[in-house]
């Protein structure tokens, strides 16, 4: 099967209606100018072919599929427009990609149609407004660019050309490059590039010629991670041009691309795929779209109902009279005040003649005290349910059986000779194994969520009887969506871990292999947290042995993976050779080995068996000078015997 690479993904929110109008005239125009027939707006169904090339556009009830499939260098280049017309609540969505299968890898670039279609109305990422063009400000619109930059449900990148001579060329080129997935905004002089500068910080700012690109979610007052935002300076600009360009407009739409399609988006494509193969009745998309919301938790309601009784019974016994007159809306969070809640949660008789009572600071942590004590059979059962051995033994055993049922559609069922000529076919093999991977996915996610919550439950379980006034909520987890975020996050995040320059070998899989790169990116974060909290017990004198002994003892409240997924030592076979050694070897500091690099045998397996299979590359130093590992490669299966 030829490997499939994804070099452009958007998500464009149409809330015009009807879409299939202004999208058809861009589409059709857009073939028109590569020599296909003009297309018959009449027609639902349309198909030409020209010299290897193949224009097919449907649609049906609101919801359409325009696909351009170009032959190129031995292999094809596949652009296609799926589309579904909005309700009054929810606006339409286009779902545009452009995928490469086989033949000699190509630069990415947004295709032709779109800036004509993004000049037809107001269209967004769902958040701001996608230009076809570079957009300029300057110092009065200033205030408006940077809502723009921080609005947070941003999802498309922007990229911040600063004023250079030509800096308007340059604008222009990556705005038609990355239109509809991306952002590219020139500020029109010195002056504003100064007020620009101020506004996001030092760290954070970009200068004389250069391009940023920032990446969503942004905020200047809380952002830490400059890795983030990369810079490119102008005399790279100056001295590579369109090349340079090319860079950040790959690092854009690849940042673009990894990013998950929106909830409604995901739940209704399935919809819109059946529907445009006669399966499925246009009725189904309404609930796809307009989901019910989730019927309230009746346990955690039942929970705050008891927390809140217990607390008025600890309130004072009288209240003051109410004040003639209208009452004016109490100031501050009543949750603070134990007096407030009381008021609220149940009304307590008030004789004619009460007195006033005394302000008692200590009273929230008596509250907090007779809330844990009083409701720790709940806060047991919680922990219980959450922490029950057999469910989660099970759910574990559920998420390995999908995993293997993963490789074996991937390996058994899907070959070249059994697949249909339509991807899109729901019935096709291809579509039933990107599902199953999305469900593998978000088990794994839960799975990884549910662990953490059981963490600080065990944490918090472990106080019982103390106050509990002023404990941090638990961390948010991290939940990521590929292997570039997971190295991002790491550097950020991880202290005892030391990445290398793997981010090319990281984003290659990414990008050719889309539908699986969440999955690998779980186990990646997975793999490098437990490697964190490995490294900082041995360092610190806690734990003496190894990794493997780590994780295969797997003592409560430790970070781990399962032991099956490491290897510690290479083999002889590969060690003895230099063609093989020397990809295996990784720069580490000169206080771990004296040259400046060293072997790095030790690895996990990201994927057990099949193709791909990829590796996770590290070096423990956490005995050692540095107290750290040190992790040199992230990618695609190393050479070995196997594959010489």
């Amino acid at each position: 099967m030829r490997s499939t690479t994804r070099l452009y993904q958007a998500v464009l929110r149409d809330r015009a209606r009807p879409i299939w109008v202004r999208l058809h005239r861009a589409f059709s125009q857009w073939g028109e100018d590569k020599g296909f027939p003009a297309a018959d707006a009449a027609r639902q169904k349309i198909e030409h072919e020209l010299a290897g090339a193949r224009l097919s556009m449907e649609r049906r009830d609101g919801c359409g599929r325009y696909v351009l499939a170009e032959p190129l260098d031995g292999g094809r280049l596949c652009t296609k427009a799926i589309f579904l017309d909005g309700t009054d609540r929810t606006p339409g969505w286009v779902l545009v990609t452009v995928e490469q299968e086989g033949g000699t890898p190509t630069g990415a670039k947004a295709p032709g149609f779109l800036p004509a279609y993004l000049r037809t109305e107001r269209i967004t990422d769902g958040a701001i407004h996608l230009e076809d063009a570079a957009v300029v400000f300057d110092e009065p619109e200033m205030t408006h660019f940077m809502r723009i930059l921080t609005e947070p449900r941003r999802r498309a990148p922007i990229a911040v050309v600063t004023p250079d001579a030509g800096s308007a060329a340059r604008a222009e080129w990556l705005a038609a490059a990355v239109a509809g997935a991306a952002l590219v905004v020139r500020l029109a002089d010195r002056h504003t590039e100064e007020l620009f500068n101020q506004a996001v910080g030092k760290e954070l700012g970009v200068y004389s010629g250069a391009i940023r690109t920032y990446a969503a979610p942004f905020d200047p007052a809380t952002e830490r991670n400059t890795y983030r935002h990369p810079p490119m300076r102008p005399a790279k600009l100056r001295d590579e041009g369109e090349a340079a360009l090319a860079t950040i407009a790959d690092g854009m739409l690849g940042r673009a691309a990894g990013v998950d399609l929106p909830d409604e988006v995901r739940r209704s494509l399935p919809v819109v795929l059946r529907v445009l193969a006669g399966r499925s009745s246009v009725s189904e998309l309404a609930s796809a779209m307009d989901p019910r919301p989730a019927p309230p938790d009746a346990a955690r309601e039942e929970l705050r109902r008891k927390m809140m009784a217990l607390t008025v019974r600890r309130a004072p016994a009288v209240a003051p009279a109410p004040p003639a007159g209208p009452i004016a809306e109490p100031v501050g969070d009543p949750v603070a005040d134990p007096a407030a809640v009381a008021a609220k949660a149940a009304p307590v008789p008030v004789p004619d003649q009460v007195a006033p009572v005394e302000p008692r600071p200590e009273l929230a942590h008596e509250v907090a005290d007779l809330v844990v004590k009083k409701v720790r059979d709940e806060l047991d059962s919680a922990l219980e349910l959450a922490a029950d051995l057999d469910a989660t033994q099970r759910l574990l055993r559920e998420v390995r059986t999908l995993g293997l049922r993963l490789d074996g559609v991937l390996n058994l069922v899907i070959t070249p000779r059994d697949l249909p000529e339509d991807p899109e076919d729901p019935e096709d093999p291809r579509v039933a194994y990107a599902l199953l991977q999305e469900e593998y996915a978000e088990a794994v996610d839960t799975v990884r969520t549910l662990t953490e919550r059981v963490r600080w439950l065990e944490r918090e379980l472990a106080g019982l009887g103390h106050p509990m006034y002023g404990v941090p909520a638990p961390e948010v987890v991290f939940r990521p969506g590929s292997l570039a975020e997971t190295l991002v996050e790491a550097r950020s995040r991880l202290t005892h871990v030391v990445i290398g320059d793997t981010d090319p070998s990281a984003v290659r899989l990414d990008l050719t292999y889309p539908g699986m790169r969440r999955t690998w990116a779980g186990k990646a974060w997975d793999a490098l947290h437990a490697l964190n909290d490995f490294a900082r017990a041995r360092s610190s004198g806690a734990f003496s042995r190894g990794f493997y002994d780590w994780c295969a003892v797997g003592d409560p409240g430790r970070y781990t993976v399962p032991a099956g997924m490491l290897v510690m030592r290479e083999s002889k076979s590969v060690t003895s050779r230099d063609k093989f050694r020397d990809p295996r070897t990784f720069p580490v500091p000169v206080e771990v080995d004296a040259r400046g690099e060293i072997l790095m045998e030790a690895h996990v397996r990201l994927r057990a068996v099949g193709y791909p299979a990829p590796r996770m590359y590290f070096h423990d130093d956490s005995g050692g000078a540095t107290g750290k590992v040190y992790v040199g490669y992230l990618g695609a299966h190393l050479p070995n015997t196997r594959t010489n």
